[in-house]
């Protein structure tokens, strides 16, 4: 693999595709420019960890932990390891994504920076890729992993929109497109739409929802 292809995209579409084989070739080769990079040395980590090498996650995560003793990523992952095994690796949810998964369409499609995130001991559970779920409650949308564990909740407007829709038969399919201590962004596609708002697109350039 060349240089020029070893760059955080290439990275994240490996991971994106559960490839994790590549997702460590690829964040090896660009620790070798930075050996300090934070980032990269956690999704180093995360890669052995999917793939069952946790000997050689647990030396990348205390890596971290040296360069940013609090880093909580890398601190929940170190904590994880202590009890994670071969068996219980092959229970968790494997997958497969494709990157076209997130190309946009427009009125049927939006990325979303979530809000009210659960703690890191939830998101570092979590990957790029994943699929989660909208469920509505009260005045909100949650999102919530395939566990039905909460991991955040949609912008208010958006909610309130979306609870419209869902009420009138809409229905749609969600996915974590990157997600960091504080921050998750989901991509949200429309699937199906109801009869009363058949001809309405679920997403607009502005959050004003009509009848």
């Amino acid at each position: 693999m060349s240089d020029s292809s070893c760059t955080d995209t290439a990275a994240i579409q490996a991971a994106l595709g559960q490839n994790w084989k590549d997702a460590i070739r690829i964040n090896i080769e660009l620790l070798k420019s930075d050996k300090k990079n934070i980032n990269v040395l956690n999704r180093l980590g995360f890669a052995y960890l999917k793939s069952g090498q946790f000997k050689s996650a647990k030396t990348t995560f205390e890596k971290v932990t040296k360069l940013d003793t609090y880093n909580q990523i890398a601190v929940k992952n170190l904590k994880k390891l202590s009890s994670v095994t071969q068996k219980s690796l092959k229970k968790l949810p494997q997958i497969t994504i494709s990157p076209m998964q997130f190309l946009e369409d427009p009125g049927k499609t939006k990325i979303v920076e979530c809000i009210h995130i659960a703690p890191s001991s939830v998101l570092s559970a979590m990957s790029p890729g994943e699929a989660v779920l909208l469920k509505t409650k009260n005045h909100t949308v949650e999102v919530r992993n395939m566990a039905d564990a909460y991991i955040a909740a949609l912008p208010d407007d958006l909610a309130f929109r979306l609870i419209k829709f869902c009420a009138a038969g809409n229905q749609y399919t969600a996915y974590i497109k990157s997600i960091g201590k504080n921050t998750v962004i989901v991509f949200i596609r429309e699937i199906k739409r109801g009869e009363k708002y058949l001809t309405q697109p679920s997403f607009t350039t502005c959050s004003f929802f009509t009848e």
